[in-house]
Parts: C-alpha cells; structure tokens; sequence
C-alpha cells in the first residue's frame, strides 16, 4: 500500500473532527434541546456542512447552517432566537411554531500555520429564511466579524475560542434590532479508542435586552467517540449544560431563557487530513 493510501489513525481523526478550522469537508446534524424556561421549551435541529477550498498555505473555511426550530415564544438567550417575535398570530404566547428557522452563513480565512496552532479571521451572515410574523428567528438580515483561535497538543488537548458579533441591517421593520455576541470555548481530551472528553459551552450576550436578559452563560460537559471508516470517519457526542446565566422573566416583554439544554451531534466527515 503507498503511503498516500494507509487510512489516518483514530488519533488523526480525533484532531481532524476537533478542529473546526481542519481542511476536511464534514456533514454534521446536531439536536439540541433547551429547557426550563417560563414559556417552554425550545428543540433545535441543525444541518450544517463545512465547505474548506485549499490553497498554497491557506484555507477557506465556509460553514452554512441550516436550522430547524419548534418554540412556544418568549423564549431568549439562545442563538438563533436573539429578540423574539411577540405579535399576534403566529408568535408570542399565541402557540407554537415550528419550521426552517434563520439560516447562518460563516467564512474564515485560515492560513496554515503548524500542526499545533489555527487561526481563522472571518464575517457570519444570518439570513431570516422564516417568514417575519412567526418566533423562528430575527425577522433580520444581520452579519458582523469573526474569529477562531485553535491549539492542539501532539497527544490529548483540542482547546479553542470562537467569537462572533452580529448586527442587524435590514429587515422587517416590525422587528427589533438586533445586536448579539456569541463566544464559544471549546475544550476536547483524547482518551483510548476514538473516545474523547469536550466541554462546548456557547456563552450568549444579547446587548438590545436589559441587563437582567443579557447574558447566558453555560456550564457542562460531554462524551464523544470517533470511529474510522476507511478514508472517511463519523464523530458522534453528546453534551449536557446547566446555564448559571440566563435571562429572567421579564414582564414588560414576556421574555425568558432556558436554564439547562442537552444536544447529540452526528458528524460524516470526509477527505485527507
């Protein structure tokens, strides 16, 4: 066999579903669950390939997800849900709704640095693929900075820091502003056997909302486990996170945040490491 074709380890693989910077084409679907707040509780299933294009020294890495939402209204402090819709009709206290919710759009330039280090200078676009007059998103067209800092030991550690910061430019004009940070450290542990130990926390700051709505702040854990398949490989996880901050009930708006989510992700990934 060449040495072209001798198929990447299990450790090779674990750096590769790890490092969301990692040249690899990917396929992943992810639920998440969020719960405990005073409206009710909010399921998110996400589709959300990453598309790199190589070149000589550097990447592009592009990330299109696609969001799947079911919320009774009210609901704040989660990403997709910056400032809810509280109208009549569809939104608000009035029921459910569920269907294609925003549609967020990543790129990051990555220049290829050393096995250990990732960098990633980018935008993030969110496009209101859900109809204004319903809770499913922002009503908005909103798109700001990005970046993405990764180090990865030779042996266990994947530590990393994703930050994001979106405005609002246009939109519905019955729809509030928007103006929403999200920052994501990420740590990964390797254990034997394509298992690994992660904490994902996706820390939230809302800046349109009162202070005592602003933040939502996660703690938790997860499992997950890397299996091999030829060439390609499958990253499965899942997580569990109790917010130590989250937006109270407000009476003035009827807003509120979960306090507590649990998620499951299935990632195909594919291509040479």
């Amino acid at each position: 066999m060449a040495y072209d074709e001798i198929p990447p380890t299990l450790a090779e693989w674990q750096r590769a579903a790890q490092n969301p910077l990692s040249p690899n084409f990917s396929l992943p679907l992810e639920y998440k669950f969020h719960g405990g707040a005073t409206a009710g509780d909010v399921h998110v299933g996400s589709f959300a390939p990453i598309m790199p294009i190589k070149f000589d020294g550097w990447n592009i890495i592009n990330q299109l997800t696609l969001n799947f939402m079911g919320t009774p209204g009210d609901i704040t402090g989660i990403r997709g849900i910056p400032q809810p819709y509280t109208g009549d009709g569809h939104g608000g206290s009035d029921g459910d709704a569920a269907g294609l919710a925003d549609t967020f759009f990543t790129s990051y330039i990555s220049p290829v640095i050393n096995d250990e280090f990732s960098l990633g200078l980018g935008a993030t676009f969110v496009f209101p693929t859900d109809e204004p007059s319903r809770e499913l998103g922002s009503g908005k067209i909103s798109m700001g900075p990005a970046v993405m800092l990764v180090y990865q030991t030779p042996e266990s550690w994947t530590l990393s820091l994703q930050a994001q910061q979106i405005w609002s430019v246009i939109g519905s004009n019955g729809r509030d502003k928007v103006s929403q940070m999200i920052v994501n450290p990420t740590i990964n542990y390797n254990l034997p056997d394509g298992w690994y130990l992660l904490s994902d926390m996706e820390v939230i700051a809302n800046w349109e909302l009162s202070s005592n709505q602003r933040w939502t702040v996660p703690i938790g854990a997860g499992v997950g486990k890397v299996f091999a398949l030829g060439k390609n490989a499958i990253d499965t996880r899942i997580e569990g996170y109790y917010n130590v901050v989250t937006p109270g009930y407000n009476s003035s708006n009827g807003f509120s945040g979960p306090s507590w989510s649990i998620g499951a992700s299935f990632s195909f990934i594919f291509g040479e490491l």
